[in-house]
């Protein structure tokens, strides 16, 4: 099974991990809270049954006064007019309850449980019921302690905790091991594209030393043929010749460039001035297209990239831009000052980039074009990164891609030229 597909089926065993014991830990914490209540009131209601049965048994109340649990905090007896009949504290018998809160039990005939607050500030369970005594009917309130009920509260949050604590962990330690896999996939990566580079490299030394010296010899004879031959059929193809073997020389350049491992030489260029060498040179290829190049670059933008790499970056992206834009179309360059970088923009109006060839745009032997290596970007991206700079692309309004380029620059700029 595919690394990716495990992941996605970990992730998602994961989740309905987590809502599982979240549902569960959410629930046993909600429903803590009326089992302790329920436990108090259970205990209340037997203590209640015990002590009628006690009283019946034993009108004097004489038995009541030796019956004491943990539990109990008081229990009393209060009579209908609101006078205390019987205290587990016998000083306070006879005295007046001093609340209304047995009246509700008197009316309804109903048991009534409370938490209250004493003095001491313990909070306690209050519970009272109807008490028959000798054809009387008393009301009978028993407070009781909440430690009890406390603990399993206690658990309850104790567990609760410990769940969201023990999931917390799981998805950190998750997500550590998805960040380290996911580095060891880019690691993964880099190092195969080292490899590649390395047999790139040492197919470039065989083109350099093997292909370029005869490329060399063909275009200088294509060349004298070209100026030899008059007019007609045999020039033209001499001519060709000529311009094939250039296309040739240009591969073998961006092969060498692109698999060189050591750094660029660290240097600036003015890049309105590189600018205008490339468009003149362009010049052109750009009437032959019938394409309008407009160019607006800030004076004086000096950058940090030597100058064959401005140059090259430049004669790629002008010439993608003019095999892309339609006759009777323009080409758009604007380079101006963005804090401590210069952004370099080159738009066609062409018919852009499609979808499935944008996250391959940069890399190399990746083109659309029925002749090409699919080097040139490749090579810009190399150059670009290799300045510490980056390259981005877009689409432009009505139609065509829009290639940035920021580079950082060397000194303050000046105006636009």
């Amino acid at each position: 099974m595919p690394r990716r597909s495990i992941a996605l089926l970990t992730l998602i065993i994961a989740i309905i991990l987590t809502i599982v014991l979240s549902f569960v830990a959410v629930r046993n914490y909600l429903t803590a809270a009326p089992v302790a209540d329920d436990n108090l009131r259970g205990l209340a209601l037997t203590i209640a049954s015990a002590m009628e049965g006690m009283a019946g048994r034993d009108t004097s109340l004489k038995s009541l006064a030796s019956f004491h649990t943990n539990e109990i905090a008081y229990a009393m007896l209060i009579e209908s007019s609101g006078k205390i009949f019987y205290h587990s504290n016998p000083d306070l018998t006879g005295n007046d309850v001093g609340d209304i809160r047995y009246l509700n039990v008197v009316t309804t005939g109903n048991y009534a449980e409370n938490r209250i607050r004493l003095g001491t500030g313990e909070q306690i369970y209050e519970f009272q019921a109807p008490f028959h005594l000798s054809g009387k009917t008393f009301v009978l309130r028993i407070a009781l302690h909440t430690w009890r009920s406390e603990a399993v509260m206690r658990r309850a949050r104790f567990a609760i905790a410990m769940i969201f604590s023990l999931l917390t962990l799981g998805w950190l330690l998750g997500g550590s091991v998805f960040w380290l896999l996911q580095r060891q996939d880019v690691h993964e990566k880099q190092l195969a594209r080292q490899n590649e580079l390395a047999r790139l490299g040492e197919v470039g030394a065989v083109l350099a030393h093997e292909v370029r010296n005869p490329l060399a010899g063909i275009k200088g004879y294509g060349q004298l043929l070209e100026e030899r031959l008059p007019e007609g059929r045999e020039r033209n193809y001499a001519r060709l010749i000529v311009e094939e073997t250039r296309r040739m020389e240009t591969l073998v350049s961006d092969i060498l460039l692109y698999t060189r491992s050591e750094p660029m030489p660290v240097a600036v260029c003015r890049l309105a001035e590189v600018a205008a060498s490339v468009i003149e040179l362009l010049a052109p290829q750009a009437a032959e297209s019938r394409v309008r190049i407009t160019c607006t670059v800030q004076a004086d933008i000096t950058v940090l990239c030597p100058e064959d790499g401005a140059r090259r970056i430049l004669l790629n992206l002008i010439t993608n831009a003019l095999q892309a834009a339609p006759g009777d179309s323009q080409i758009t360059i604007s380079g101006v000052q963005d804090g401590t970088w210069s952004k370099l923009s080159i738009a066609d109006n062409g018919s852009g980039i499609s979808a499935a060839m944008l996250p391959l745009l940069f890399e190399p032997f990746r083109t659309s074009k029925a002749r090409g290596a699919g080097l040139g970007l490749a090579v810009c991206k190399k150059i670009i990164d290799s300045c510490g700079g980056d390259i981005s692309v877009g689409e432009v309004s009505g139609g065509g891609a829009i290639f940035t380029v920021r580079l950082p620059l060397a000194e303050k700029d000046g105006d636009v030229c």
